[in-house]
């Protein structure tokens, strides 16, 4: 009896959390698309309790600003994003299709409603998910985009150099946000530019 019930306790306990995950999930999903469309400073708690559909009261229990729950979406996406783009890479085959792949998939994410909200909070002065975790993440990207290179070097498709290319490549992808938003390039035609590019200067001749 005792150990059934704490079975049952121990899913409940799961039910619950899972539930909470979630909810939190879908509440910074909707501040960071409202942060994305009119600015963070504009979102105001009663703002976001209205579009999630929950009152003011219960959205307070969730979260203690509009900040802090795009912050904690935004966590939990970067970390999704990166499994997403190391599996959409290994989906290609060749070294140049996995480059254009990793571009394509950065490019999405920077046009995407996540990336704007993440600039709306850093021109609000919002760090995002913390020097070390924001390092980290970065990093993973890096290495996915060198093990790209590195293997291309192997297959004598690319020209071999060291560490700084990977680096100066995800450099050029941030560039991908002033292409779209401000020269009105569609994700398309950004990829196209950046991957031409970056293949011109690294090709075996």
């Amino acid at each position: 009896m005792d150990d059934m019930a704490a079975d049952t306790g121990g899913s409940w306990d799961e039910t619950v959390a899972g539930h909470k995950q979630r909810q939190l999930l879908q509440i910074g999903r909707v501040a960071a698309e409202l942060a994305a469309r009119d600015g963070l400073t504009k979102v105001s708690m009663s703002q976001l309790a209205r579009a999630v559909g929950v009152s003011r009261a219960t959205l307070y229990n969730y979260v203690p600003d509009v900040s802090s729950a795009i912050r904690g979406y935004l966590a939990a996406q970067s970390e999704a994003f990166g499994d997403l783009v190391a599996s959409a890479v290994a989906e290609e085959i060749g070294p140049e299709a996995k480059l254009r792949r990793y571009v394509r998939e950065q490019v999405s994410y920077v046009a995407g409603a996540d990336h704007r909200a993440a600039v709306a909070l850093a021109e609000a002065g919002v760090a995002l998910h913390g020097a070390e975790t924001d390092a980290a993440h970065r990093r993973r990207g890096r290495d996915v985009l060198a093990e790209i290179l590195d293997d291309g070097s192997a297959d004598g498709v690319f020209r071999p150099a060291g560490p700084a290319r990977a680096i100066l490549i995800s450099r050029l992808l941030y560039s991908a946000h002033d292409l779209i938003d401000q020269h009105g390039l569609s994700s398309d035609d950004t990829v196209t530019a950046i991957v031409d590019l970056v293949l011109d200067g690294i090709r075996s001749a």
